[in-house]
This record gives structure tokens, sequence and C-alpha cells, in this order.
């Protein structure tokens, strides 16, 4: 399965959220150079996406920026892929206007469905928390 770009961003922005969480509130342009040099117009559409669920704050004016809004800890991978992933089509027949020809004949999207599942209930078992470095 290949996630989105604006997806893989989102996880490693909250991964540098959290690696950097007591810093206080990370800016726009500091985030967008940690992230590889994401355009700013990028970067501001996923940290309004993450803001919209809950799980970053937004702060304006001097001494503002982005944060996390819930401990990484409690970010679920699995859940949090799902959400960012939820308009992607698998294939053609997952669309809700998909032009599949062998829809009433094939069993691809269920065997597919159960798959994407399962790849978000493994992913489940592990946090945001879970990806940052090990302390020494």
């Amino acid at each position: 399965m290949k996630l989105l770009a604006s997806t893989d961003f989102a996880v490693r922005l909250l991964m540098l959220l959290a690696h950097r969480g007591g810093e206080g509130p990370l800016s726009v342009e500091m985030l967008s150079r940690e992230l590889g040099g994401l355009s700013r117009h990028h970067l501001h559409k996923i940290v309004q996406n993450l803001a919209s669920m809950g799980l970053v704050e937004t702060l304006r004016g001097a001494g503002g920026g982005v944060l996390l809004a819930k401990k990484p800890e409690d970010i679920r991978i699995g859940s949090l892929l799902a959400a960012l992933e939820e308009d992607c089509a698998l294939v053609e027949c997952f669309r809700e206007d998909g032009a599949c020809t062998l829809m009433p004949v094939c069993r691809l999207k269920g065997f597919l469905g159960t798959a994407r599942r399962n790849f978000y209930r493994e992913l489940d078992q592990r946090t945001i928390a879970d990806c940052l470095p090990l302390k020494k």
C-alpha cells in the first residue's frame, strides 16, 4: 500500500513535534526546513488538516507556531493513516463513481478491503511515541 505524500509529511510532522515537544511551538519556517524544504503552502494545508483532527494546535503572532494537541502516546498510527487516507481509493472499485465492469462477479474488492483493515489494525498497535528515537 502506498501512502499519499501528504500523509507521509503529516506523520513526519507529528513525529517532529513530539520529538521537539519541550521547545514550545515550532514555526512553519522551521518545520518546512526540517521536513526537507516542504513548501509553506503544502505545510499549511497539512497543519490545517491535523488541527481539524484535534492533533495539533496553532498559535499566531510572535512566538507562535505549531504544537501537539495530544500526547504522542495517544496518537495511534493506524487510526491516523486511516483518517488521512479516507478519501484515497485503493483501486477503481473503491471509488464512489468507480467504473468497474467486473463489479457483479469480482471478489478482489473484498480481499483488498480486508487487507486494508488489517494494515490499519496492525499499525494501531503503535503510536507516534513509538516512532521517536530511543532515549539513552
